[in-house]
């Protein structure tokens, strides 16, 4: 029990500093995530969530070259990861209880 309440508290605290880091045009795609209930996944429920995510659009695949909100970009889990993995520990601790 400890153990999922935890994953659930490092899922929002992740939720929360990848925010900045989505592509934000209308804010929909922020808007629309959400955390599994096992804590173990965070989904972005929008038709265009992956491509943004991944960074393709298209059947050519065609990189996306430019995102309109300034500081953000594709994978913005990893930005998010590399400047607030010690927070995401703490919160796992935190909720925890340990």
């Amino acid at each position: 029990e400890a153990v999922k309440r935890g994953r659930y508290a490092l899922a929002n605290q992740a939720l929360s500093d990848m925010n900045r880091f989505v592509p934000a045009k209308d804010h929909i795609l922020r808007q629309t995530a959400s955390i599994d209930v096992t804590g173990e996944a965070i989904y972005y429920n929008t038709p265009y969530a992956k491509a943004q995510f991944y960074g393709f659009v298209g059947k050519g695949r065609y990189r996306v070259r430019k995102y309109t909100t300034p500081g953000t970009s594709r994978r913005w889990d990893l930005r998010a990861k590399a400047k607030h993995t010690k927070d995401w520990e703490k919160a796992y601790m935190r909720g925890a209880g340990w």
